[in-house]
């Protein structure tokens, strides 16, 4: 009997890697909105559960594919998807993918000692360093802002500036979007991010070149972007997405492997220490841990099997999955796959949003051009995301 419930659990498991890699290629579509729907529709049980940890591992995984051969993004990898995509466009798709891959199963091991740390720490003082650690964070994007040194300090301070602006603009129109009564996430972030990408592919009319089946592990980005992910898990209503932000702050844009690797490491270490937290405190920290504890489940130590396993099964499915999807995509002309990309994202967001949701993509796809205008990093739309936290925790009303 014992025998069969370990079978049934480790199925459960594989059913999750295969259910979040779905989501994870299909631009639009979260794993949050599977494992809910999943949730509402079966009795709670160990098997659902362990379903809806895996499926979360998996997703962080394949979602580097569609923003490196499409350039949609969804939230956590919505910083990368321009240095991935131009890795692509340089015949190094595949490379792309897989260092991100590595880069999440080393995030995946070395999650496994802070996994035991979450569990001397408390709910008080993590309350009192969230305010603290968004405002350091979000001076911390807009002052690495580098400007040309060659051209004098006041120069390096002129991109400051226009770094701010574009973190307060797309700040403004974040607070908008998380007011609205639908999910402004999925419009906000398809014209902040994934619209300018896919707006240059249209121009550019580049084929994607195979690319080298080779890739490495970038230590410094990928331990940058773990700890990144297990901050961030800390603190109640900030995203995957933030702890990007973070994990990819120190590196230049130029620097396409360093913020593929920190978005990828950030975003597995989110993900698993999100059931940390959930396992320590009880606290959820995203859409997974919630439906974990609707489901009255508490994981313990006994866990850390289940998410090893995942992460390296959703590894190698993911490997699987870019060679197929680049394949395919250096066969299509890149205007064409711009175009399909573009029309996918413009579907998206109207079946989920409607006609409001179009609006909230054309304002914010405008705004999402600013950084290329203003010689700025993309990062500082991030603003999006920490200015209306910022709010928050400082007592204003934020509806999030």
């Amino acid at each position: 009997m014992q025998y069969c419930i370990e079978i049934k659990l480790v199925l459960s498991a594989v059913e999750g890697v295969f259910l979040g890699s779905l989501t994870g290629i299909i631009p639009g579509v979260h794993v949050n909105t599977a494992v809910m729907l999943l949730a509402s529709l079966f009795p709670p049980s160990m098997s659902l559960a362990i379903l809806v940890i895996s499926a979360s591992i998996a997703h962080t995984f394949t979602d580097v594919i569609p923003s490196t051969f499409l350039g949609v993004p969804d939230e956590s990898f919505a910083v990368s998807a321009y240095p991935a995509h131009e890795m692509a466009l340089r015949g190094r798709g595949f490379e792309a993918i897989a260092i991100a891959t590595f880069s999440g199963v080393f995030s995946a091991l070395t999650s496994i000692p802070l996994f035991f740390l979450m569990f001397w720490l408390s709910e008080r003082s993590i309350k009192a360093l969230t305010l603290p650690v968004l405002l350091a964070t979000s001076a911390f994007i807009v002052m690495s802002e580098r400007g040309d040194f060659l051209a004098g300090s006041m120069n390096v301070w002129l991109s400051r500036l226009k770094a701010l602006i574009v973190f307060f603009t797309s700040g403004v129109l974040g607070v908008v979007a998380f007011g609205l009564d639908f999910n402004g996430l999925i419009p906000l972030f398809s014209g902040l991010f994934a619209f300018p990408v896919l707006y240059q592919g249209l121009r550019s009319g580049m084929s994607l070149p195979r690319s080298e089946r080779k890739a490495c592990l970038k230590f410094k980005s990928a331990l940058t972007g773990t700890l990144s992910g297990a901050l961030v898990s800390l603190f109640p209503g900030i995203s995957a997405g933030v702890a990007s932000a973070i994990a990819v702050s120190p590196f230049r844009e130029s620097d396409s492997e360093s913020y593929v690797s920190a978005t990828g490491a950030a975003n597995t270490a989110n993900a698993i220490l999100c059931v940390a937290v959930l396992s320590a405190l009880g606290r959820a920290r995203n859409g997974a841990s919630v439906v974990l504890r609707s489901l009255g489940f508490r994981p313990g130590f006994w866990i850390l099997p289940v998410l090893t396993f995942s992460a390296l099964l959703s590894a190698m499915l993911t490997l699987l999955l870019a060679d197929l999807a680049e394949r395919v995509a250096v066969r299509v002309d890149q205007r064409k796959l711009s175009a399909l990309g573009l029309a996918l994202v413009i579907s998206a967001v109207t079946l989920l949003t409607g006609a409001k949701g179009l609006l909230l993509f054309v304002v914010s796809s405008a705004v999402g051009t600013l950084p290329l205008k203003l010689e700025v990093r993309r990062l500082n739309c991030m603003g999006c995301l920490l200015f209306p936290l910022i709010l928050l925790y400082s007592g204003f009303h934020v509806n999030m």
